[in-house]
C-alpha cells in the first residue's frame, strides 16, 4: 500500500495517510489550517478594513519610533 492515497468522488476528495506517517495531533492541525483559510476566504473584509488597519500601524509607529531611532536621526 502506498504511503498516501487520494481519491476523487462526484462530490469529495478522499486522502488516506498510513498512520505511522504522521502524528495525529499534527494531522488535526493541519486540518485546522486548512479549516480556517477557507473560512478565511470567504469573508471580505472591503477596503475599511485595511485603512484600519493602516491607521493603527501609523499611530503605533508614531508613539514607537523612538525606541528603535535615535533622537538624533529623527
Amino acid at each position: 500500500m502506498k504511503s498516501i492515497t487520494f481519491d476523487t468522488l462526484d462530490d469529495r476528495f478522499v486522502i488516506s495517510i498510513e498512520k505511522n506517517l504522521v502524528a495525529k495531533d499534527r494531522l488535526l492541525q493541519l486540518l485546522n489550517d486548512l479549516r480556517i483559510e477557507l473560512l478565511a476566504d470567504k469573508v471580505d473584509f472591503g477596503s475599511q478594513l485595511e485603512e484600519l488597519d493602516e491607521t493603527i500601524k501609523q499611530q503605533w509607529w508614531d508613539q514607537n519610533k523612538r525606541r528603535f531611532i535615535p533622537e538624533s536621526v529623527l
